[in-house]
């Protein structure tokens, strides 16, 4: 039997000549996030055609292939970058994260273990040290990047399961009872479904006026499970909920929670770092009282995706969750730094190397300037709200951190939903603004978040002058 070359690499011609292709592409495909439209209109169908075909037998050459990212791919993937891009919680990413993301791919480093990779595993024990201090959680460092805030939130509610099973051995899951406001994070309810929690264990508390939940709500709902008993286990808070940015009354929550042993855990996957500035400083008297707390630097601290975090105030806390011995990964090494494991952090076991993008932002760009992008951003959430409240066609719905709702109010409430469904499709359709759609309280709202250091004045005037244009000629 005769061997087969099947050796994938390279000359360094190639190398560096294909390497410069696609520099040449991501240049392009950020200075379009400044020229072009935010999103190119295209049908379901339309899309399957452009690269439907059986799966390739014989390679084809790779300028093909570019060609046909750029020409089929890129020009078809919404441009999150992009000045007027509004919707959901996606920012701009920062130039030295997607090379330092391009690094870690070409260094291919499974982040498993310190024994697997010593200066990756070193720069993500840093970089979570840093986000921890970024953020005032005052925790040590005590950590783990994971994909997103999902799965952050995920790690921080099986952390305090695992405490709760600790300190009450023996008690069924089904005993165990979670807390939150109806704004919580989707993600945390699917986590505790995961966990065994009973769906009727999972406490949906009353809001108040700025859709926060009510500690007095709180402090209720656990008095009255512990006369059931039930076993209060964990309240899920929110500081920057995605609807409308609220940010409950962590301080108040915290002081309910404490003297009952119950873990507070806070999704601040998105607004976490508003900790850095000065209207938000308070939030790090907050976090420093919490037991878990998730934030996302692929968020509003522009790293590209993913790249989520989850910090605990207990060093033991998710290694209680997530540890399992087997044979083939047990550490033998005998040195603290040198023994630990991520694998005995999280789910995962495959990681990928995450840490370098997020350390190469915080190292080059300093804490200072990140957070002078954060507030520049809720400034010009603020100016949204100055324009919308001067405008008697538009009605503020509610509006925290840099997100804000709103709606156009044409003459009958009647129509109000079916206008203002109109002017976010449209939009979309026209792409020269982005916005993402939400309901509040069963009213259909314009939903504007602001996490992009490209983003101007100019650009949130441009929003309402169309929002306005698009509905007055809706109504005729």
């Amino acid at each position: 039997m005769t061997d087969t070359h099947t050796s994938f690499d390279l000359t360094d011609q190639e190398f560096r000549s294909l390497g410069q292709a696609v520099i040449d592409l991501m240049l392009g495909a950020t200075q379009a996030e400044r020229t072009e439209p935010v999103f190119r209109s295209i049908s379901g169908p339309e899309s399957r055609a452009l690269l439907d075909e059986p799966l390739p037998a014989a390679g084809t050459r790779m300028d093909e292939v570019l060609r046909l990212w750029s020409e089929r791919v890129l020009p078809w993937c919404r441009r999150n970058g992009h000045p007027r891009f509004f919707a959901y919680v996606c920012t701009s990413a920062d130039p030295y994260g997607m090379l330092a993301d391009a690094m870690a791919s070409a260094l291919n480093q499974p982040v498993t273990a310190w024994r697997s990779t010593p200066a990756a595993a070193e720069v993500e024990r840093l970089a979570v040290r840093w986000l921890d201090e970024l953020v005032g959680f005052a925790g040590g460092g005590s950590g783990l990047l994971v994909s997103g805030g999902s799965m952050a939130n995920l790690h921080g509610l099986a952390c305090a399961v695992a405490r709760s099973e600790l300190e009450h051995p023996g008690v069924a899951r089904e005993r165990l009872t979670a807390y939150l406001s109806p704004e919580g994070h989707v993600s945390m309810k699917k986590a505790l479904r995961l966990m065994g929690i009973p769906a009727a264990n999972v406490r949906m508390l009353a809001m108040d006026a700025r859709r926060r939940m009510r500690p007095e709500a709180l402090k209720q709902a656990l008095e009255e499970d512990r006369a059931q008993g039930l076993l209060p286990t964990v309240v899920c808070a929110s500081s920057g909920t995605a609807n409308t940015g609220a940010i409950d009354p962590l301080l108040e929550i915290a002081s309910v929670c404490a003297p009952q042993g119950v873990w507070l855990h806070i999704d601040g996957a998105y607004g976490a770092p508003a900790a850095m500035t000065d209207g938000y400083a308070w939030l790090r008297e907050a976090f420093a009282r919490a037991d878990s707390l998730s934030l996302d630097p692929h968020k509003w601290l522009f790293a590209p995706v993913d790249a989520g975090c989850i910090l605990v105030r207990d060093p033991q806390a998710l290694t209680r969750a997530f540890a399992e011995f087997s044979e083939y990964t047990e550490v033998s090494q005998t040195e603290e730094i040198e023994r630990f494991a991520f694998f005995d952090q999280g789910v995962e076991m495959s990681r990928r190397f995450r840490g370098l993008k997020v350390w190469t932002i915080l190292k080059a760009r300093g804490w200072h300037r990140l957070r002078d992008a954060v507030a520049h951003d809720i400034a010009l959430r603020e100016y949204l709200d100055e324009r919308i409240d001067a405008e008697p066609e538009l009605q503020p719905l509610g509006s925290e951190l840099s997100i804000s709702c709103f709606r156009f109010l044409p003459p009958s409430e009647k129509s109000s939903d079916d206008v203002n469904r109109h002017i976010a499709e449209t939009l979309v359709r026209e792409g020269r603004c982005y916005l993402s759609p939400t309901r509040l309280d069963g009213v259909f709202a314009l939903r504007a978040c602001i996490v992009n250091f490209r983003t101007t004045r100019a650009d949130i005037d441009l929003l309402l002058d169309e929002i306005l244009r698009i509905g007055r000629a809706a109504l005729g």
